[in-house]
């Protein structure tokens, strides 16, 4: 896996991660990685990719990973705008280097709204859309959690709150008490979830700012209106747990819903029963990754 740097429309350097199969792609997936990971853990994904003759491209977004901004910050102004254009500067990079090749959005968990918000701005960036830990939640409370961020933000735009780490994770691991870590609603494989713990560059609090951009962002894509900016053509493949917190069925269901309601006719909906938030990294991940891969397949 070739690792390298792309430069950021204000001068940050994107840490970027390329998978690329023996011959030339047939297409190429740029994966968009969740809150509190990073990039390098698509690494299995990837070689499963790659064996079906896929390119995979993924980069660590803005705190998070090797990205050179503060740990847990996107940044102290326009951090949201600023995540956006380095999705932008890495699918340039992708067109450049893969010239006609389709072009597969992948969007786990925060991957998955930064890729609607990403082709609600730019629509014609992407041939197909996965995305996987989703949801479609409520304007309400989006609109409390971002004025509760902006009040905080406003003693301390890169202090850490408790309040908002509990609002944002607090409940998730609430449904699958007695719970052996902090993290067990990421998947019923208690070694990955070890897995996530022992890696120093996942998990932590995030900042004030962070929260603020992030929330902001949902009220920007959680709407009928924004959904019909996303070209109704465009093929969409929603997966997910059936016990995800983040979304679970009734969010999946409702976000599939909404596309279907804006008129996008090619829309796919697989929910995996008892599973939790981190689809390829579930017990079942191999029948996932198969299922994400021939979907991809069927498309090409």
């Amino acid at each position: 896996m070739p690792s390298s740097a792309l430069r950021a429309e204000d001068g940050r350097d994107i840490p970027l991660h390329t998978w690329l199969p023996e011959g030339e792609p047939d297409a190429v997936v740029q994966v968009l990685h969740g809150l509190g990971e990073h990039a390098g853990r698509y690494a299995r994904f990837a070689a499963a990719a790659t064996g079906a003759n896929l390119a995979v491209v993924a980069h660590d977004h803005r705190g998070h990973g090797r990205h050179p901004a503060v740990r847990g910050h996107f940044a102290d102004r326009h951090g949201w705008d600023l995540v956006l254009g380095d999705v932008l500067a890495v699918n340039g990079r992708i067109a450049a280097q893969f010239p006609g090749r389709p072009l597969i959005l992948l969007g786990h968990s925060m991957g998955s709204f930064i890729a609607q918000a990403f082709l609600m701005r730019h629509p014609g960036q992407a041939d197909r859309l996965i995305l996987s830990g989703s949801s479609f939640g409520k304007r309400g409370e989006m609109h409390m959690a971002h004025a509760l961020a902006a009040v905080l933000s406003a003693f301390g735009g890169r202090r850490r709150s408790a309040l908002l780490d509990a609002l944002g994770f607090g409940a998730f691991n609430r449904p699958f008490r007695p719970a052996r870590t902090d993290y067990d609603w990421l998947s019923r494989d208690e070694a990955e979830v070890d897995r996530y713990l022992a890696d120093p560059l996942c998990g932590g609090r995030f900042t004030n700012r962070l929260w603020h951009d992030l929330t902001g962002g949902l009220l920007e894509i959680t709407s009928a209106i924004a959904v019909g900016r996303i070209p109704a053509e465009l093929p969409v493949l929603i997966v997910g747990g059936q016990r995800d917190p983040v979304g679970g069925e009734r969010r999946l269901e409702k976000l599939a819903a909404v596309y279907r309601e804006t008129g996008h006719g090619d829309v796919t909906l697989r929910v995996y029963p008892d599973a939790r938030h981190e689809m390829l990294n579930e017990i079942n991940r191999d029948a996932v990754t198969t299922d994400v891969l021939c979907w991809i397949r069927s498309k090409l």
